[in-house]
């Protein structure tokens, strides 16, 4: 399996990529760990959903494609954030990129972690140390890394398929995790211990701006490479009013940005 830097390294046009965790569901409520086990959103999440789907609209990107993990608190919160922004399938529905899904979280599901900590105390013991490796039934990180992996092909993919500039792809805290190591190197040969975590809260935004540009390697030749910026973690429009602002680069890469830096 390619790695994340050869899988962008096969961009061929600029492309802002925002991944969006699903809106607050019946689960979260109940805080309980749902892993795969469905859960519909709650009419609180239904309005952290509408609130960030009018931030992608004042934002005002074309959106390439809404992606959306099949589990339905995820597709609703899709769904309406595509709805506001013209950016459904052939079908009038975000498409499924089954890659999105939450990971499995084994014995754990349906219980809170007080529940957890009281059933299964030896392996809640092991868990805090070695994450899924230690939870019967749970996904292993080498799947995690690898299903991160190929959602970031399916992305870039599209990105090269598409003149539009935007690709939203809706998923959960698990998940998103993964997405985010896998950036920084995770690889189903290797992957990281689980910690640290990254916040994420219901609707939470985490964009990844990425563009090609062509460089040279130490041995002299020419290569195509890109430039890649997490430029927001975990914007959370319904609770902080925030707005879309469009994001500055950290360094420049090549003479055609004209920005200056701060």
């Amino acid at each position: 399996m390619n790695t994340f830097h050869q899988i962008m390294a096969g961009l061929n046009r600029p492309v802002h990529i925002y991944f969006v965790r699903h809106g607050e569901s019946e689960g979260n409520t109940r805080g309980a760990m749902q892993g795969r086990r469905d859960s519909p959103l709650t009419e609180a999440g239904r309005q952290q959903a509408a609130a960030t789907a009018d931030w992608f609209r004042k934002l005002g990107e074309p959106l390439a494609a809404v992606f959306s993990s099949p589990l339905a608190r995820a597709r609703e919160t899709a769904r309406i954030i595509a709805g506001a922004n013209d950016g459904t399938g052939t079908a009038g529905e975000p498409e499924v990129l089954d890659g999105l899904l939450e990971l499995e979280t084994g014995i754990f599901t349906g219980l809170s972690f007080e529940e957890i900590r009281q059933r299964y105390p030896a392996e809640y013991a092991q868990f805090v140390v070695a994450s899924w490796e230690a939870v019967p039934g749970a996904e292993r990180t080498s799947s995690l890394a690898a299903r991160a992996l190929a959602c970031w092909q399916s992305i870039v993919a599209r990105a090269n398929s598409s003149e539009a500039p935007a690709i939203v792809a809706v998923t959960h805290g698990g998940m998103l995790q993964w997405v985010l190591k896998s950036s920084f190197g995770a690889h189903p040969e290797s992957p990281p211990p689980w910690m640290p975590l990254v916040r994420a809260s219901n609707c939470g935004i985490f964009q990844f701006d990425a563009r090609p540009i062509d460089g040279i390697d130490q041995a002299g030749t020419s290569v195509r490479w890109y430039y890649g910026q997490w430029s927001r973690m975990n914007c959370v429009p319904w609770e902080s009013g925030s707005q879309p602002e469009a994001p500055r680069e950290l360094f420049h890469t090549d003479h055609s940005q004209t920005d200056q830096l701060r």
